[in-house]
């Protein structure tokens, strides 16, 4: 059976950095840094994420596409939240021309993309041209519902709030001042689908942005060349991250992933699938974690 090793739960990355934000201190700000860094090196002319539209009387997630240095500060708040940057890749792709797009997303944003570029959109196949991939470290996500209902039990006012990052085993929502939960409490309230998620770490992207908090500074685990080239005399504040910081990353994760597993595990068993998994696929994923020969679990992709 093959072990929650650090190449399983984090993936391969060649450096780990902790980064800031030079004019604020929230991992927001962090991780717009990053892509502003991106931007102005020429490593991408455009980039695709997400926003949430609070201009209604139900807020709702929704895909944004920016094609400049200066739209990056017209979202608020921008890239933290999951879902829907695939569907605007049709429309991108045909109306506009940029060269060097880049993704900022979660490893499902980014599976799914990863998948369009080997076998296109629809029924066209159309060039896809990544230049820059950003994954989001993840512990899973919380509907709107999920997290009224969380503040509800905890007995918390309920408010819009600004980012979620975690930080030495606990879980914050942040506004104007952090709410705390454990992991437990947290995951109660997850999506269905994040709870069979065995890519927290977003393997596969360029670099990893953890929403992890540590006196302002934010982990980024960089996988490539391409990736590096960000820490290079950056305009944001950059040091490496001491062993510590990873562990204490490598921990949380671990504990969201072995939910995880026993999530799955009873589907297999039990021969219920969910919305992100079909009975193959959960067939698949028990079959390996069983067989005491699998080693290069890196490669498989669920």
């Amino acid at each position: 059976m093959f072990g929650l090793y650090r190449q399983f739960t984090i993936g391969r990355y060649t450096k780990a950095f902790l980064i800031k934000d030079k004019k604020s201190c929230t991992s927001r700000s962090n991780l717009k840094a990053i892509l502003k860094e991106a931007f102005k090196k020429g490593l991408i002319d455009s980039a695709i994420g997400t926003t949430l539209e609070k201009n209604c009387e139900n807020p709702s997630v929704k895909p944004v596409f920016i094609k400049s240095l200066k739209e990056i500060d017209s979202f608020e708040p921008f890239f933290f939240i999951h879902g829907g940057q695939n569907s605007i890749l049709k429309e991108i792709t045909q109306k506009y021309s940029f060269e060097k797009l880049g993704v900022i997303g979660h490893s499902c944003i980014l599976d799914g993309i990863n998948k369009m570029q080997y076998y296109g959109i629809g029924s066209n196949f159309a060039v896809l041209k990544f230049s820059l991939k950003i994954g989001i470290g993840c512990i899973g996500a919380l509907s709107l519902e999920g997290m009224n209902c969380l503040l509800k039990e905890k007995k918390l006012p309920q408010c819009d709030f600004d980012e979620t990052f975690f930080k030495k085993g606990r879980v914050f929502i942040s506004k104007k001042e952090p709410f705390a939960f454990s992991i437990e409490e947290y995951y109660y309230y997850l999506n269905e689908g994040c709870k069979v998620c065995m890519n927290l770490s977003s393997r596969g992207s360029d670099l990893t942005f953890v929403p992890y908090m540590e006196d302002g500074y934010s982990l980024c685990f960089v996988r490539t060349k391409k990736g590096l080239k960000l820490f290079e005399n950056p305009d944001f504040e950059v040091k490496e991250a001491q062993e510590r910081n990873i562990t204490e990353v490598e921990e949380t994760v671990k504990q969201v992933l072995k939910k995880n597993i026993e999530n799955v595990l009873e589907r297999a068993e039990l021969g219920v699938p969910s919305n992100k998994w079909d009975g193959n696929r959960f067939g698949k994923f028990s079959a390996l974690w069983n067989n005491i020969y699998a080693e290069n679990i890196e490669e498989e992709v669920f």
